[in-house]
């Protein structure tokens, strides 16, 4: 999931800012969520820290004239601290691009606050694009994906955040559990688990990333995952699940 932050000093752009993002979030179905809006840089990085995204795309004003530390400052931190960061800074004060490359800070974009609130939503917007783009374009080439597609358009999540996937409740549909989020799409369980033979088949119903197992219930033959949800176990296979699960929970 890509994280995103925002760092402004003036509670209604701050507000207005966030609202925009949200709702283009939520229209393209993007695998993103808003972690913290802000008006204290420290704060930003307080929480970069004590919850340290994977993956950030981050809109930070430059000038915070009651805060100690100016977002040039903050960037700089912030490229310290995280090891995937797209930054936007969105700012009165133009002059400032100059500084943000000699700094080696790299921002994904300079947006000026003089363009007027709907040419700074539509960059807002595209912002969000580009960097969605950048994030799933590294996924692609640094982690192992779960792909899948709805509608036409491609999506993936890192193997890592997924749970097991299961037979959805509408006819020729799975659903992909994961971490975050609960993904319904077209297609069949067996196809599924022909395109990932690392995903365990524990039941007719479900196919199972072993390695996101928390728990085994041995009574009721059933694994739990650390949000609490349960899949089944067929009989049959349930020894060979078990020890399987142990041995990692072990390690």
């Amino acid at each position: 999931m890509l994280s995103v932050y925002f760092c402004e000093d003036n509670p209604e752009q701050l507000a207005h800012y966030q609202e925009v993002v949200q709702r283009y979030i939520m229209i393209n179905d993007y695998n993103m969520q808003i972690k913290l809006a802000t008006a204290s840089p420290k704060a930003l990085l307080a929480a970069l820290e004590t919850d340290a995204p994977k993956y950030a795309l981050l809109f930070l004003d430059i000038e915070f004239p009651a805060e100690d530390m100016n977002g040039l400052e903050t960037a700089i931190a912030i490229r310290q601290q995280l090891g995937f960061a797209e930054i936007v800074f969105v700012t009165t004060h133009s002059e400032m691009a100059l500084l943000t490359f000699e700094r080696k800070v790299e921002p994904m974009d300079f947006v000026v606050k003089d363009l007027g609130r709907e040419q700074i939503d539509q960059k807002l917007r595209e912002n969000v694009d580009y960097g969605y783009q950048r994030y799933t374009n590294y996924l692609e080439n640094t982690e192992n994906l779960f792909q899948y597609t709805i509608g036409g358009r491609k999506f993936s999540l890192p193997m890592g955040d997924v749970y097991f996937v299961s037979t959805a409740d509408t006819p020729h549909k799975v659903s992909v559990h994961a971490a975050n989020q609960l993904v319904e799409f077209p297609g069949f369980l067996k196809d599924v688990a022909d395109q990932y033979p690392e995903l365990y088949r524990t039941d007719k119903s479900f196919l199972v990333n072993l390695d996101n197992v928390s728990g085994i219930d041995s009574t009721t033959r059933r694994l739990i995952f650390p949000n609490g949800d349960q899949t089944d176990v067929a009989t049959r296979r349930f020894h060979e699940v078990k020890t399987l699960v142990q041995k990692h929970l072990n390690e």
